[in-house]
């Protein structure tokens, strides 16, 4: 049993503290967000309920300065993951370094595997608590079914997005305060069954202290199964500037890295129908950069309408220059569905997260991306895509 402490013996270490100077600063007071122990003030009620981020007492490891080292033993984390090749293996690894806390904000949780990975973290302890997209979670049973039976019947905490989102995606798992797991693929079993996905690992510490007030600002403003979220979710500040929040900074973050390509500029996503986006695209081949796409030939779950708009942007961007190879419609494991999100700049930058080219990703879902000037995840990513391009059916 923890003897009685203060609220403030249980807060977390805010990694900023010795960071640069530039770290250290915000344009917005923290006390505009919620934090721990923020009170939010119920739905037709005058009374607020303190939805706190207080972890266990005692400090954590100090935070690792490397995004490719293990923050428990600094040998190097896990690299760039394909999957489905390389299942689940970065998260199940990520869930047994877990001392404290896990938080996870994510489009679906059902992998059977994937929560046997967290039932063992509660078994041993450790609180973890999940926010799910609340239209996928209406629309898939098995998510519903899944989760109730081992996740919260086992005392994980289950919150639903806010639906100010249209769809809340951002793909992120933080481990305590240490190490953050981010990518392209929801936890579900088809992303291990026949997906193209990305993950990766990061300890950055002005990255991790981000996505934990963003996990704190969203959990506040989401809702348990059943009952009513607030009618508001405003984002945090971002930083640094090669984190992307959607909708806070994504457009533009985006568009930035797009305009910085010189020479050859490869993209996958899942959807298209962003037009500025696209534009972009096209803008880089008219200034003589190789533009290179993958996706889907159709976008799984999409409405007749989302397809056609699809369609039409791969024909326009075709006819624009972009060469553009496709997935489908045939899916399996050694020919996995496109559901990745990425891109390469001139060989130098690395972009991999949730967000993609579709018309709502970077305007009004809740989504995360992470550019990384990493030479390894580089060269990996690069490998990848070349071998998923050539694979690919070219669109003429």
């Amino acid at each position: 049993m923890l003897e009685s402490a203060s609220a403030a013996s249980f807060l977390e270490p805010d990694p900023r503290l010795n960071g640069p100077d530039w770290a250290r600063s915000s344009h917005v007071p923290a006390a505009a967000f919620p934090t721990e122990g923020t009170a939010v003030p119920l739905i037709g009620s005058g009374i607020g309920i303190a939805r706190s981020e207080l972890a266990r007492p005692g400090l954590e490891p100090p935070e690792a300065a490397d995004s490719s080292r293990d923050p428990i033993t600094g040998a190097p984390f896990d690299q760039l993951q394909v999957l489905p090749q390389d299942g689940r293996r970065i998260y199940r690894k990520a869930f047994a370094l877990a001392e404290r806390q896990i938080r996870i904000e994510i489009c679906v949780l059902e992998d059977p595997k994937i929560l046997a990975g967290l039932r063992d973290a509660l078994d041993r302890g450790v609180r973890v608590r999940a926010i799910v997209d609340r239209g996928k979670y209406g629309d898939l049973t098995a998510e519903q079914q899944n989760l109730a039976a081992d996740f919260t019947a086992a005392g994980g905490e289950l919150q639903l997005s806010n639906p100010i989102f249209p769809r809340s995606f951002p793909k992120t798992i933080l481990i305590d305060s240490k190490l953050l797991v981010y990518g392209s693929a929801c936890l579900d079993s088809t992303t291990f069954a026949q997906y193209r996905d990305f993950a990766l690992a990061s300890t950055d510490p002005t990255v991790l202290d981000t996505i934990k007030t963003l996990f704190a600002n969203d959990w506040a403003y989401s809702a348990p199964v059943g009952q009513e979220p607030s009618p508001f979710n405003p984002t945090p500040p971002v930083q640094p500037p090669e984190l992307l929040i959607a909708p806070r900074n994504a457009a533009a973050g985006m568009a930035d890295l797009y305009q910085q390509a010189e020479r050859r500029l490869d993209v996958y996503t899942e959807e298209l129908g962003n037009a500025a986006l696209e534009s972009e695209l096209v803008a880089a081949v008219n200034r003589g950069v190789r533009v290179r796409l993958i996706t889907p030939v159709q976008v799984n779950g999409a409405s007749p309408e989302q397809n056609n708009q699809h369609s039409a942007s791969i024909a326009a961007l075709v006819a624009a220059g972009v060469v553009v190879h496709t997935s489908g419609p045939v899916e399996m494991f050694s020919q996995p569905y496109m559901h990745a999100r990425a891109a390469l700049v001139d060989g130098r930058l690395a972009y991999v997260g949730s967000i993609s080219l579709s018309p709502d990703s970077v305007t009004v879902n809740r989504e995360m991306g992470l550019i990384e000037e990493d030479p390894t995840i580089v060269a990996q990513l690069g490998r990848q895509f070349v071998k998923d391009f050539r694979r690919l059916t070219p669109t003429v």
